[in-house]
């Protein structure tokens, strides 16, 4: 019963990461398996992989300013160290991926499970090193990569400085040596970099803690602004990829640059995904303007994209959707094949290979979502660049239940509604919230949704449009997020979901088309209800909110120009409950 209270608790689940440090546990057997540049194009795969270079730039002192001066955790010693790839040729400059890895213990942990700062180098976990595969992968696709080590912002064995100061000042002096080597200084990186390194294109990757540790350098250190190559040297950070990602000290409120996320289903140390934060803080942002998208990889594990890692400590035997894994090497293939289509959609100008990423990577606003991404079963949310999205219903209040966000009304009829706020809670802080599920089914990122339910076929959640609002003939597609409540008695377990849309045009002209019989995000959770003595019954899966796509071209009959009502049709099943958001016209890639 407590492992379930574990899982289903936000604040527990932060205090577990927390403790645990987002740790790697002993191995255990494992299931079965300057002027700032302009854009530039990225150069095709060239033939030789080029290897994982390790450097060593010396030991540095870093200052933790809330301790006095006379004490021992003030001054704390850092190696300055990491490993870097180069493209094999000599031409140049290339863009930099740098990337920072997750919280796991650097130095042996002593009998109160503490890791002890600092160790000996022979005795140091170099948790760096595990993405020795990804940097050789992206300097034979035309970037300089690099991994630093950040076991000293990590480690709970030097006193506790303030949120990001150690991380802040290890980067900058990783930075700062990066950019006299590039502009043909001092270089103890061990390869060529003079010309070589385009610090004006850069690009941030972070694994577990090291995702939020990405978004906090990018947009809490002004790193993503127009300006920061004037005040750093460096920048501006171009895009994000987070992998696993563990929130623990950030509020995640959107990003200024593209953002991309990988969120393992079968993860056994952010057992909540709650790195699904970052995505959920993106589309809560009415300012936010550019695209971001979250991945749900099916049974991938938390820690097996770092190659030094072991399986996860949780091993999650109560999941029925993870009694197979991915393979380690399947998972850093699956990482390896991401990230360079997200850089190629960033860097690439030929339109040929980017809308080829954007396909890849489930993007495409003109085809249907994916069950997917590089031959493994996955799912994607993806949200839109605003200028390419008119939002009618994320939610955000419960005053959408009744007034779009395009200004029309919005009426149910022959279906209930509910408003879920964002965040998790009980029934007993806030009572009356039973229909979101909180504590019962663990929907990644607890976003702000509606609960959507029916008990006969023939229902209705209409959106009206004012005319203001109705020219929809620059748009391709309908989107929106959705997945099935698998404790509702409405749901027949094991089956999907479906439901139609139909569109009204000025002349009352109407047109419907019904989602996919085998539209993933209608698919029934995998997963078992079990009993529990506090919250009377838990899902033990993962109901993870993604996208549907219906492409306007299936509405035929009605005027595109004209469109004044949207509505949702519960005409498919019998009855049902789905959670849902994210109701919005969306036009094609940018």
């Amino acid at each position: 019963m407590m492992v379930y209270f574990m899982r289903m608790s936000f604040w527990v689940g932060l205090l577990l990461i927390i403790l645990a440090g987002c740790a790697s546990p002993p191995p255990t057997s494992a299931p079965p398996d300057t002027p700032t540049a302009q854009p530039i194009d990225v150069p095709t795969a060239v033939p030789t992989i080029p290897p994982a270079v390790a450097y060593n730039l010396g030991e540095v002192t870093i200052v933790q300013e809330r301790f006095p001066e006379d004490s021992r955790f003030r001054n704390m010693p850092v190696q300055l160290n990491g490993i870097i790839a180069v493209p094999p040729d000599g031409d140049g400059p290339y863009p930099v991926v740098l990337i920072i890895h997750g919280t796991h213990p650097g130095c042996p942990v002593n009998d109160m499970g503490v890791d002890v700062w600092p160790c000996a180098p022979e005795d140091e976990q170099p948790n760096y090193q595990g993405f020795d595969y990804l940097i050789s992968h992206l300097a034979a696709q035309g970037y300089v990569a690099l991994s630093i080590n950040a076991n000293a912002e990590n480690t709970f064995g030097f006193g506790e400085g303030a949120p990001g100061e150690r991380l802040e000042q290890i980067f900058e002096l990783h930075m700062n040596a990066l950019v006299a080597a590039a502009n043909g200084g001092e270089n103890g990186f061990g390869v060529e970099l003079d010309g070589r390194a385009d610090l004006n294109n850069l690009i941030f990757f972070g694994h577990s803690r090291g995702g939020e540790a990405i978004d906090w350098l990018a947009h809490e250190g002004g790193l993503t602004a127009p300006d920061a190559a004037e005040r750093y040297g460096y920048g501006p950070v171009k895009g994000l990829l987070m992998i696993a990602p563990a929130p623990t000290f950030t509020l995640p409120d959107g990003s200024d640059v593209p953002l991309a996320i990988i969120l393992p289903a079968c993860d056994g140390d952010v057992i909540g995904q709650e790195g699904h934060y970052f995505y959920e803080g993106a589309r809560q942002n009415a300012a936010q303007q550019e695209w971001a998208t979250s991945a749900w990889l099916e049974q991938a594990n938390h820690n097996y994209f770092n190659s030094i890692l072991a399986a996860d400590f949780l091993r999650l035997d109560d999941r029925l959707d993870c009694e197979t894994r991915l393979s380690k090497e399947t998972q850093r293939t699956f990482l390896a094949d991401y990230a360079s289509d997200f850089l190629t959609i960033i860097f690439s100008d030929d339109p040929q290979r980017v809308t080829a990423a954007w396909a890849r990577l489930g993007l495409d606003a003109q085809s249907p979502a994916p069950n997917t991404l590089f031959g493994l079963p996955a799912r994607v949310s993806v949200l839109a660049p605003a200028a390419n999205r008119q939002t009618l219903f994320v939610p955000a209040s419960a005053d959408e239940l009744t007034t779009n966000l395009a200004g029309g009304a919005v009426t149910a009829e022959g279906v209930t509604t509910f408003f879920c706020e964002a965040g998790f809670y009980t029934p007993t802080t806030k009572p009356g919230s039973e229909p979101c599920r909180r504590v019962n089914v663990t929907i990644p990122g607890n976003p702000a949704l509606v609960v959507v339910s029916w008990e006969q076929p023939g229902g209705a959640l209409r959106f009206a449009l004012p005319a203001e609002a109705g020219d929809l003939s620059d748009y391709t597609t309908i989107s929106l997020r959705t997945a099935v409540d698998p404790l509702s008695p409405l749901n027949e377990a094991g089956e999907s979901q479906a439901f139609s849309v139909q569109l009204t045009d000025r002349t009352g002209a109407t047109a419907v088309a019904a989602t996919r019989p085998d539209e993933p995000a209608l698919a029934f959770p995998p997963g078992q209800a079990e009993e529990d003595s506090i919250f009377d019954e838990l899902f033990t899966g993962r109901a993870p909110l993604t996208t549907i796509r219906l492409p306007l071209s299936d509405f035929a009959g009605v005027d595109l120009s004209q469109i004044t009502e949207i509505a949702l049709l519960f005409d498919q099943t019998d009855s049902g409950s789905l959670f849902m958001g994210d109701v919005e016209f969306v036009a094609r890639n940018p």
